[in-house]
């Protein structure tokens, strides 16, 4: 299965989160194909002459990480659940022989706890904002603190200070990152849906303060008795401190997550064999003109002479002409780019990528027909540039299944595409228009300028295909909104 989630990144970045998942673990590949069709306005001026494939790949940045296995939060609440399970087991271990191999295990069931804790309460604090009954919407609320609770109750035994095993030793100090990180991350995300709760259940807004307040009370209060930082109103040093901190606690939890990633040229050789041959074929060209005035005016002669120099201003066009030509061509069949994907040293999978500007009648039927979904007047669209990036995966299952005890679904890609190359080409953020008054005079009223860029993604995978559309609004102050249809 290929899916596609897109997000405003930052003011001039969009994200887009591409999942690649198997249909079935135990096959031996998995191919995953997505073409993007990115519109452009002409008025933006963003073409193959002024914007070439470097400018594209500098102003894009990707990540590919692992599917985090999927959990609910009642799930994780018994010892008997396997991260739980597989944690316990390693712990065991561990103050059996506390070897290299048995500490970097307990390490690694430690962040995986961590990252699972973190996916299975974002999926919950959707379903929360999602469910419109308030009876149920309060049930659930209720049972996340519960849960929660009591998921971070048996960690806490786990690596109980009491226990001697682990005094003063490295694990020690992976259980507090783990366990500080899981305290931000509770506080971001249900922070986060705290407004929108008490906005559609305006009438339990006071039932829902209390639960709140009851979890993060007790919750800041072991905080602080661990020495763990935490934010606060007035102290802007402590915020920055706190802020790296929970930087630094990301990249230690998730980093079992993310696979080492190798890019190199995916055309180099081929593109070298046809500039080779580019220019032979110009070389021959000069070669016949030689012997064939040679022939017929005999050597040193002035005719053999003019003949030379045109012949030779010729082979240097010529092999100019087929070097740009083989690079078009070379470039509409083949990827760019290629990248192996390793996952604890041992190749996974790989991916490649490349982008190239179309001309319009190259752009496929059916993504024309998805481009012009939902427009009013599609004959009176302006005129657009066309930006094709295409994304290749392919993922070794059983590879993947031998690497870990935890069934990875797949990866996920992170793009991030920066667009201040293209914003700043844009007009003034806002035009004044004239609203004519009952006075007899005009006044001027500020009308915000937008432009809107519409990415069409068509997704491949065993047979079918599917497309979705997005339409991008922004202006030179950044992304306004991302809407799908």
């Amino acid at each position: 299965m290929l899916s596609v989630e897109v997000k405003k990144h930052d003011q001039f970045t969009v994200e887009f989160k591409v999942g690649y998942s198997h249909a079935d673990q135990q096959l031996p590949v998995s191919d995953f194909v997505m073409n993007t069709w990115v519109f452009l306005p002409d008025s933006l001026y963003i073409n193959h002459k002024t914007y070439s494939k470097s400018d594209f790949y500098r102003d894009l940045r990707s990540y590919i990480r692992l599917i985090t296995p999927v959990y609910h939060l009642s799930d994780l609440t018994q010892l008997s659940c396997q991260p739980f399970d597989m944690l316990v087991t390693s712990l065991h271990q561990y103050r059996q022989i506390a070897s290299e191999q048995n500490s970097k295990d307990l390490e690694h069931q430690l962040k995986m706890l961590g990252n699972i804790v973190r996916s299975a309460l974002r999926a919950r604090c959707k379903a929360l904002v999602l469910e419109r009954d308030t009876e149920r919407c309060m049930s659930m609320l209720r049972d996340t603190f519960h849960e929660l609770q009591a998921i971070q109750g048996h960690l806490r035994e786990l690596f109980s200070e009491k226990d001697n095993h682990l005094k003063n030793l490295n694990q020690m100090d992976a259980f507090q990152k783990t366990d500080a990180y899981l305290c931000a991350i509770i506080a971001h995300y249900m922070s986060g849906i705290q407004p929108k709760l008490k906005e559609h259940h305006y009438s339990r807004k006071q039932v829902i303060q209390n639960m709140y307040a009851s979890y993060f009370r007790t919750e800041h209060a072991y905080q602080v008795n661990r020495d763990y930082l935490c934010a606060s109103l007035r102290d802007k040093k402590r915020n920055q401190d706190f802020l790296k901190q929970i930087l630094r606690l990301r990249r230690f939890v998730e980093r079992d997550l993310y696979l080492t990633v190798r890019k190199k040229n995916n055309t180099f050789l081929a593109q070298q064999i046809l500039f080779m041959v580019a220019a032979g074929m110009s070389m021959i060209f000069a070669t016949i003109v030689s012997f064939s005035f040679q022939q017929t005016y005999g050597n040193f002669t002035r005719p053999l002479f003019i003949a030379l120099v045109v012949s030779y201003m010729f082979k240097d066009r010529i092999k100019d002409f087929l070097r740009y030509w083989f690079a078009n061509k070379l470039g509409s069949k083949y990827y760019d780019y290629r990248t192996k994907l390793d996952m604890r040293g041992k190749y996974i999978g790989q991916g490649k990528e490349g982008c190239d500007f179309v001309n319009e009648g190259r752009v496929p039927e059916a993504v024309k027909k998805v481009r012009l979904r939902g427009e009013e007047e599609p004959p009176d669209l302006a005129p657009e540039s066309v930006l094709l990036y295409r994304r290749r995966m392919i993922l070794f299952g059983r590879r993947m299944l031998q690497q870990s005890r935890y069934a990875f679904p797949g990866v996920n890609e992170i793009i991030r595409i920066n667009l201040k190359d293209i914003v700043r080409r844009m007009d003034n953020p806002h035009v004044e228009v004239p609203v004519f008054q009952k006075q007899g005079d005009f006044q001027q009223v500020q009308v915000e300028r937008l432009y809107h860029l519409v990415f069409v993604v068509q997704m491949n995978h065993q047979g079918q295909v599917y497309y979705k559309r997005y339409r991008l609004e922004l202006n030179r102050r950044g992304v306004k909104q991302i809407r799908e249809w």
